[in-house]
């Protein structure tokens, strides 16, 4: 079974810097990397795109249009299909980062798996809706693969969470990873991440 490196990072925890960022990410050594927080305001799909450069990985999807997630890769994984999602809260959302997701089809070693970074928010039923939303993407996008889900913010006493982490095992620093994915080794990445060694059936 082919191996895979996820990484979860939190761009805010690093004060803004893109550098610093990119350095953690690069010294990680992911295969696939979810990026909560990135950038979102003024010309933020090319400081997305300088990121992925420094760091040595391309740009999947996400960004200001899925929530501030965003999806890196190494050359070395295949995406077949890539989405983002935008979750509107009932009441008006003020900021550059309102509830979304990226998610994204994609292969290694020709074993097919199923990628999300998502970040809700709002009240419970907001929270709800959001999740269920970003459940039947996976489902769609998915068809029937093993997933591996990255949430901004978790919170595993909500329904919303609770609901997410259904058939999956909750690994350090809000990953979530499929039940039939094995999971080689995790841990907390210093600096605000997570990183996940997997092997995909």
């Amino acid at each position: 079974m082919p191996s895979l490196r996820l990484l979860r990072v939190d761009a805010d925890a690093l004060s803004g810097d893109r550098h610093a960022l990119a350095r953690l990410i690069a010294e990680a050594r992911p295969d696939v990397a979810c990026v909560h927080g990135a950038p979102s305001l003024l010309r933020w799909r090319s400081a997305c795109a300088a990121i992925a450069r420094e760091a040595g990985l391309v740009v999947v999807a996400g960004g200001r249009t899925a929530g501030g997630a965003l999806l890196l890769s190494t050359l070395g994984v295949d995406v077949e299909v890539a989405r983002e999602l935008g979750f509107a809260p009932r009441r008006r959302f003020r900021g550059p980062r309102p509830p979304g997701a990226a998610i994204a089809a994609m292969r290694v070693g020709g074993r097919p798996f199923v990628v999300a970074a998502a970040r809700l928010h709002g009240d419970p039923a907001d929270r709800q809706r959001q999740g269920d939303e970003l459940q039947q993407a996976l489902a769609e996008l998915g068809d029937g693969r093993p997933a591996l889900v990255s949430v901004a913010d978790p919170r595993p006493d909500r329904p919303a969470s609770a609901a997410l982490a259904a058939g999956r095992v909750p690994l350090p620093g809000g990953l979530l990873v499929d039940e039939r994915i094995a999971v080689v080794d995790a841990a907390e990445v210093p600096g605000s991440g997570a990183r996940a060694d997997v092997t995909v059936p």
